[in-house]
């Protein structure tokens, strides 16, 4: 438990130091060395990711897919500063963020070039994106209010 605390702690003084703190989290933005920064689509890919939040007060879960919302890289919605979000995580397929606001969307950028994004979030939730098979995930934010 405690190496996951200061696992979070890390990665988010690592977003904080990039200056990407505050009401929109567009955290975990760099691909992992070596890795090519955008790849052609991969034969096959699912049209959807997978996605699960989890409600930080009542431990109730929600999984769903989250849909294409835009080409991969594409700017962000405005975001508000009553938007907070902390811990971001990113490896694999997987990118992960705690979240908490009135009306909010959490994003990942795939390795499809394709951007997906869960429905509209309230409250504080722990939401985890998948990529779908054969891709993954390069960066992922959230933006709303």
């Amino acid at each position: 438990m405690k190496v996951r605390n200061f696992l979070a702690s890390l990665g988010m003084s690592a977003v904080l130091a990039l200056g990407i703190g505050g009401a929109v989290a567009p955290a975990a933005a760099a691909a992992a060395p070596g890795a090519p920064a955008a790849s052609a689509p991969a034969p096959g890919v699912a049209a959807n990711a997978d996605y699960a939040s989890k409600d930080l007060k009542t431990g109730g879960t929600r999984t769903g897919k989250a849909s294409p919302a835009g080409r991969f890289g594409q700017a962000l919605p405005p975001a508000r500063a009553s938007l907070r979000c902390w811990s971001p995580y990113l490896s694999g397929r997987v990118f992960a963020i705690s979240c908490s606001g009135s009306a909010y969307r959490v994003f990942v950028d795939c390795s499809n070039r394709v951007r997906y994004a869960t429905p509209v979030l309230s409250g504080s939730k722990r939401v985890t994106l998948v990529c779908p098979a054969g891709t993954r995930a390069l960066r992922g934010g959230a933006y709303g209010r």
